[in-house]
């Protein structure tokens, strides 16, 4: 966007970091109104000795001073329209000229790096980095781009809110929020994994071997040395992956079998294991979070599954005491999960998340819990922290084993399985899940999944191991660092509104406070005489709130033939915003929420109208608080960054015609709402279980809210609501579809009768009375909380509706 002088001096400052890998090419180029060019740059002279210069023109001003690289420093460029005179400011020198060209220049456009502007072009990049851009006109500031924060490659400046585009950019701020693997390693059967983290060290061990390695020693050399080493005897005493625990307060390497009761210390010597007890029985706590306690040398585990049942059993076991007896406690307090996430805290036990149900059982309505609690290890009392309502933003996850407490911020840490790998932080006190990372992009598509958060306090690291294995116990290992204290995503990520934006909200607000003031005032005088005319009395009404999810499905799937692939080269409306490129890298964080509102109107408004959505139409929805001339500028931008990323995704176009955009999605790319929306055009059955496949990934962009959106997710939902409740009544079905069908009409109308009266019928019919009536009394009570009355049918005569 340019840049208007309004007759006045200009001035760009920033700070600048020279890298000594290539000091040669441009820092910057600006361009005026009038295609004239102000260039800094480097060039080399005798003996390798790289020179700054300013290039105006053609005309070349070198700056006798050697650039001194790794280390901050400042420039400034100066530029009077009036008088047409440069001076630079660089590292403490200074030059000064003035260029007859550059007189009544009325605009300019600033590019870092290399300049993409038509006509300008330049390849040679000077390797740097900089921060702080600010720009003046007569001492006034206007723009201040601090890049300490940015919204994809996207910073927008403090004063006004315009945006500092970049392209293939590389924020320094993210090195603090991103994950980088260490090591990676296929193997043919699943292994333990254990952590040192004194000594800062991994153990991996299969039944015949043993790796290890310190994520340290990767500095030494050229990548992580690993020490393999052959098993040469005993037993490993566990009979499922992660069982397995490193007792840095006994320098023991042990493997445990929570079911049996057996424990092998390996001898690190001799390479080999030295009990003689193999394990013989089947596992039941598979995915049980397990901690050790110095105080009594106890390892503590609780939960687990095994034998489709979920526990909730709290289990002291003691390897280093070969005849005190393991203790086992029922804390009804919590329900049965697996996977859950603990640590020990002094003598309290604290327990996050995992995967389970009230009742144990797995059939009965399982799902992910994303609740804290506190165990008493003196007196095994439970206290219950918070619990958060509904799912979690940016969709559902399974937390790691362990979580990593920082008593100096009062938190926990723990990794988690969302968007393939994303670091957070646990408030103690406050119901709050905040992401520590960017997104690691593992597709967990796999029968198995073990993960793990560890500290190396005396490398300052967090380590994160995911072990993914197949039913052949065919695994891959990763392990990924992250430097301690994590840094907060929000704390980089810049919010795209803009400050230009929130006054023009603050004004519209004061606007708006005012318009329904008076409408307020009007209605309450119209209701008091009416009131007062009538006798009637006030009628109350509890607004209609979002429900996450009623009721989970109560029915084990028939096989189905799987129709859709949405983990590559796709973009998915329902369920929550998403986009796969085509190598199946989950690339939703590179959407600002602009860029999605964006591509969302395209879209729909193409699903629409063939011809897609008018220029201004676009333009009144996303920038509606900018001038015509920024408004179209900030469309230009928008576009071209969506172009790039749709790239990315598969053979997408974005098309222009006749003052009309619109999206074009060829074979190979898959959109959710578009397929959805080409079959209920068809409006034939032939293409049911398709329908039922899309329709059961979950409403259209449940966590998306704007008055144009509304009105697409509304229509959307009355027809998806329609359809499905046609079904029901237009075709013999089996129970399993129905209630499959109840279950994705819930989805898309959580107060549905219809499929409330499917559901208990057929539970009922199937005397599983009790499920039946929990499904009632759920509906129930959502009816009330979000209608202000009591639901009017009894359980029977729901049940006896069909």
């Amino acid at each position: 966007m340019p840049i208007k002088t309004e007759g006045k001096q200009l001035d760009l400052n920033f700070d600048l970091w020279v890298r000594g890998d290539n000091v040669f090419g441009t820092v910057f180029r600006v361009i005026t109104n009038d295609n004239e060019n102000i260039d800094l740059m480097y060039s080399v002279s005798e003996n390798d000795i790289r020179l700054p210069f300013l290039l105006v023109g053609e005309e070349v001003f070198p700056i006798q001073k050697q650039a001194r690289v790794e280390t901050w420093l400042n420039v400034t460029l100066s530029l009077n329209s009036k008088s047409g005179q440069i001076v630079l400011q660089y590292d403490g020198e200074e030059i000064e000229m003035t260029h007859e060209k550059l007189k009544g220049t009325k605009s300019v456009r600033i590019a870092f790096g290399r300049c993409p502007f038509e006509g300008f072009v330049l390849d040679d990049i000077a390797s740097v980095n900089i921060k702080n851009v600010s720009l003046k006109r007569d001492k006034e500031g206007i723009r201040l781009w601090r890049m300490e924060q940015h919204a994809g490659d996207i910073c927008y400046d403090e004063i006004a809110g315009v945006p500092a585009v970049g392209k293939n950019t590389q924020w320094i701020m993210d090195d603090y929020i991103t994950w980088r693997k260490i090591y990676e390693q296929a193997l043919d059967t699943a292994p333990a994994i254990a952590f040192d983290s004194i000594g800062d060290k991994f153990f991996i061990t299969t039944n015949t071997e043993i790796y290890t390695f310190s994520p340290s020693s990767k500095n030494k050399g050229n990548g992580i040395e690993v020490d393999t080493s052959m098993i040469r005897g005993g037993e490993y005493a566990a009979n499922a992956p992660n069982q397995l625990i490193y007792i840095s307060s006994e320098q023991q390497l042990v493997s445990y079998n929570l079911t049996e009761d057996i424990y092998s210390v390996f001898d690190l010597t001799q390479s080999m294991w030295k009990s003689q007890k193999a394990p013989t029985a089947d596992h039941d706590y598979w995915n049980s979070t397990v901690v050790f306690n110095p105080a009594d040398s106890a390892l503590i585990s609780f939960g687990g599954y095994g034998h489709y049942l979920y526990n909730n059993e709290l289990l002291f076991c003691y390897p280093l005491h070969e005849n005190k007896q393991p203790q086992r406690v029922q804390l009804s307090a919590i329900d049965p999960r697996y996977s859950p996430a603990s640590v020990l805290v002094d003598k309290n036990l604290y327990i996050f998340g995992g995967r389970g149900s009230p009742t144990g059982r797995q059939e009965l309505s399982p799902r992910n819990y994303y609740d804290l609690y506190s165990v008493n290890l003196t007196d095994k009392t439970v206290k219950h922290l918070w619990s958060l309502g509904g799912s979690p933003e940016n969709g559902e996850f399974i937390p790691s084993e362990n979580m990593i407490y920082d008593s100096k911020n009062q938190c926990f840490y723990v990794f988690t399985s969302q968007s393939g790998g994303v670091l957070m932080k646990i408030d103690t006190m406050h119901t709050a899940l905040e992401p520590m990372s960017l997104p690691i992009g593992i597709s967990f598509n796999t029968h198995y999944i073990y993960t793990n958060l560890f500290f190396a306090p005396g490398q300052q690291k967090l380590y994160a191991s995911i072990l993914l294995s197949q039913v052949s116990g065919e695994s891959t290992l990763e392990i990924y660092e992250i430097d301690y204290p994590p840094v907060s995503v929000k704390s980089v990520q810049q919010s795209p509104t803009g400050i230009e934006q929130k006054r023009f909200r603050k004004k519209r607000n004061c606007l708006l406070g005012l318009f329904f003031l008076g409408i307020t005032v009007l209605a309450s005088v119209y209701y008091y005489r009416k009131k007062k005319r009538t006798g009637q009395k006030e009628e109350v009404k509890v607004p209609r709130e979002v429900v996450a999810a009623i009721l989970t499905p109560a029915f084990e799937e028939e096989p189905t033939r799987q129709y859709y692939n949405f983990t590559q080269g796709c973009i998915c409306f329902f369920g929550r915003f998403r986009a796969f490129d085509k190598k199946g890298n989950d690339i939703t964080s590179l959407f600002s929420p602009t860029l999605q509102s964006l591509l969302i109107a395209l879209v729909c408004y193409s699903a629409k109208d063939s011809k897609g959505i008018s220029g201004h139409k676009l333009i009144q929805l996303l920038w509606y608080d900018k001038s015509e001339e920024a408004a179209k500028n900030n469309r230009n931008v928008y576009m071209s960054k969506l172009r790039t990323i749709l790239e990315e995704i598969g053979d997408l176009k974005i098309i222009n015609q006749n003052s009309y955009w619109r999206i074009q999605i060829e074979d190979d790319t898959l959109c959710d709402y578009l397929e959805i929306m080409k079959l209920f055009e068809e409006k034939g059955n032939q293409d049911l279980e398709k329908m039922l496949e899309l329709l059961t990934r979950g409403g259209m962009l449940p966590n998306m809210e704007a008055d144009w959106i509304d009105t697409f997710k509304n229509d959307f939902a009355n027809t998806a609501i329609d359809f499905l409740c046609r079904i029901l009544k237009k075709f013999d079905l089996t129970d399993s579809l129905k209630l499959k069908i109840a279950d994705t009409l819930f989805q898309h109308d959580f107060l549905s009768e219809e499929a409330l009266q499917i559901k208990c019928s057929i539970l009922y019919q199937q005397s599983k009375i009790g499920l039946a009536k929990t499904v009632y009394d759920n509906f129930c009570n959502i009816y009330k909380s979000s209608l202000g009355t009591d639901y009017q049918y009894s359980f029977m005569q729901v049940v006896e509706s069909v």
